[in-house]
């Protein structure tokens, strides 16, 4: 009976022991990934409200290893008001629960965990994980603050349970052994259970801080370790460097030669990046195909570049991946350096990563972090989200300018080009080069353009009230040639406004044309199939070919003003410029000429056959009510204006 009490007493102690490593290591994970990955992207007040669009975004990519991984179940962000402001799970943001007792310790400021079958309401969706270690870590901001709200996540427990099952299982056969021998022999038993789990411990440890597969360290790892080298550099007075670096096209791998092979790949990657690399560097897999190295101790930034050219020509060689078969591999590399580009780990990982993401773009292989290429800079971000509102609240106003036709002597006004501006509250009227490029990488563009075509339809259908019957031009941008309901878009709008489809042009730069010409002639041929009028704006300044622009749908071709501005001093672009309109006739197009600025090129255009005109020398982009009165100015003369003043007046 004895041995029978102590064996029951060890069984009892060994799950005791094991499910206490297994929630002390989803604490140290849960609260490593709550203060050096999420803490650092929020501010107090983000956790009023579920999260917006920009930061959920945000912080999925910061955490996109954890919620791939079969570590984590699940990840939540709470409120004091027990409102899921984040989840991984998106059917239950916003919803409000009411507190567990772990959670209300949280919001104390403690750390608080357990094994949970998940029965709460909040839990509903994920009772088929089984049981759950759930960890509830606080966020605080500031030292002695009360918590703001608190960190959720789920590690799986069947794991655990099952180890507990199999050593407890091995334990008491052990003992059922045992009973026929001395009671000498129970200490051995006992210090190699203990052995096995101490064991077990670094085990579980070294797997929360590396990559299973190449056994580099792990993104968590490597942040701290970047944290470390920050607190040195500062004291020192030194550079450090962040590379992150992706293998291009590696899904061809995957889905060519197999899972299997794109393993191998990336462990023989890990290898040699750690053979280049200095004893002092960090070589770390965040996940996927993507690799970061961390460069302490730099004397110079330019060394971050030189170090990343270095580790780029690594994979230069083909890799042998079993049974002779070579494989070649690439990658893009984006660099960070402190403190040029932040100052501390967080912001060097997502600056290196959008320096990435531009030279894979670019296909230069290497880039260093450039804040003006950078959308995801809070600057561009909150002027991403003001502009959302902007046009869900009609902020924005068109400028219209006219465009003069030199065919006949009256020189009548038979268009206007819309052009869109932006009146910030704060930054004044804003140029749409000032926001276009946001719109255009955010997915607003596609309501940014219906925006503009219903408010140029709108006052199209309010000069014609008027008896004045115009024309209107409206131009359309790179995202709008990938939008394929665009012509359905401007279907209804036209018929919306009672306005015939050939009133409306839509112009395209030569650039956009030639930037994806097979998509580009599907939706312009179906946009000249409603009717519509097609544009090519800036003609000049793109490498097109002319072969592929006659087949194009289009009736008018407009001269860049770069050329027309200097026809009066430069031999080469008058050439350009009458060369231009002896093509566009030889094409059948209407030509028209931007940038006519004075009498003398006004002349030399009309003399020259060009159909149409429009720039500041005639007047500049009016607002719809300035330009309506410059209209019916003209309209009521007694006599039609003969000459240059006469039209500008």
């Amino acid at each position: 009976m004895p041995i029978v009490g102590l064996g029951f007493f060890l069984a009892r102690d060994l799950r005791q022991g094991i499910r206490a490593e297994a929630i002390s290591d989803a604490r140290l994970i849960a609260k490593l990934t709550a203060r050096l990955r999420v803490q650092p992207l929020l501010e107090p007040s983000d956790l009023q409200r579920p999260l917006a669009p920009g930061d959920v975004n945000r912080l999925t990519r910061t955490l996109r290893s954890e919620l791939g991984s079969d570590d984590v179940t699940r990840i939540k962000l709470w409120n004091r008001q027990g409102v899921i402001v984040y989840s991984d799970d998106l059917s239950i943001v916003g919803s409000r629960f009411e507190p567990s007792e772990e959670l209300e310790e949280a919001f104390e400021g403690e750390v608080a965990s357990e094994v949970s079958t998940l029965e709460r309401a909040e839990s509903a969706r994920d009772r088929r994980f089984g049981d759950q270690v759930e960890v509830y870590v606080p966020l605080s901001f500031a030292e002695g603050t009360e918590p703001v709200g608190a960190f959720e996540i789920y590690v799986p427990y069947r794991s655990v349970a099952a180890r507990i099952e199999d050593k407890t299982r091995h334990t008491f056969l052990l003992l059922m052994g045992g009973m026929a021998v001395l009671w000498a022999t129970l200490f051995p038993i006992v210090a190699g259970a203990s052995r096995r789990l101490r064991h077990q411990a670094n085990e579980n440890r070294h797997q929360a801080l590396h990559d299973a597969l190449t056994g580099l360290p792990n993104r968590t790892l490597f942040r701290d370790r970047a944290a470390h080298a920050l607190v040195a550099a500062r004291r020192d007075g030194r550079s450090v460097g962040v590379l992150i670096m992706d293998v291009d096209d590696f899904k061809d791998v995957n889905d060519t030669l197999g899972h299997h092979t794109g393993d191998l790949l990336l462990e023989e990657i890990g290898r040699r990046l750690v053979a280049r690399s200095r004893t002092s560097d960090t070589v770390a897999r965040l996940g996927g195909d993507e690799f970061a190295v961390l460069l302490p101790g730099l004397s110079d930034p330019e060394e971050a570049r030189a170090r990343a050219l270095e580790l780029r020509a690594a994979l230069d060689e083909p890799f042998a991946l079993g049974e002779l078969r070579q494989v070649h591999a690439e990658a893009s590399v984006g660099v960070a350096v402190y403190p040029a580009h932040g100052d501390d780990a967080d912001a060097l990982i997502q600056h290196a990563d959008v320096a990435m993401y531009e030279a894979k773009r670019a296909r230069t292989g290497a880039e260093v972090y450039d804040a003006e290429r950078d959308r995801y800079s809070p600057d561009r971000l909150a002027l991403v989200g003001e502009l959302r509102r902007a046009i869900a609240h009609d902020d924005l106003v068109l400028h219209y300018q006219p465009k003069i036709d030199l065919s006949g002597p009256d020189r009548l006004v038979t268009g206007a080009e819309a052009l869109v501006r932006w009146q910030h509250p704060t930054r004044g009227l804003l140029p749409p080069a000032e926001f276009i490029p946001q719109a255009e990488h955010t997915g607003l563009m596609r309501p940014l353009t219906i925006w503009v075509l219903e408010t140029a339809l709108r006052q199209s259908k309010a000069w014609r009230a008027r008896g004045l019957d115009l024309d209107i031009s409206v131009n359309l941008s790179t995202a709008s040639l990938a939008d394929t309901g665009l012509p359905d878009d401007v279907a209804a709008i036209l018929e919306r406004f009672d306005v015939p489809a050939e009133r409306l042009t839509l112009e395209i730069t030569e650039s956009m044309a030639m930037s994806d010409p097979l998509r580009a002639g599907v939706l312009l041929g179906r946009l000249h199939d409603l009717g519509v009028g097609l544009a090519i704006d800036d003609f000049g300044t793109g490498h097109s070919s002319l072969s592929y622009l006659s087949r194009l749908p289009v009736r008018e071709l407009k001269i860049d003003r770069s050329f027309v501005l200097k026809i009066e001093e430069d031999d080469t672009d008058a050439v350009i410029v009458r060369s231009t309109i002896d093509l566009g006739h030889n094409l059948g197009l209407r030509v028209v000429a931007e940038g006519a600025e004075n009498d003398t090129v006004l002349q030399w255009l009309s003399a020259r056959g060009c159909d149409a005109v429009q720039g500041y020398g005639i007047t500049p982009p009016l607002p719809a009510a300035e330009l309506t009165s410059w209209l019916e100015r003209r309209r009521d003369a007694k006599r039609p204006p003969q000459g240059w003043r006469a039209v500008a007046a």
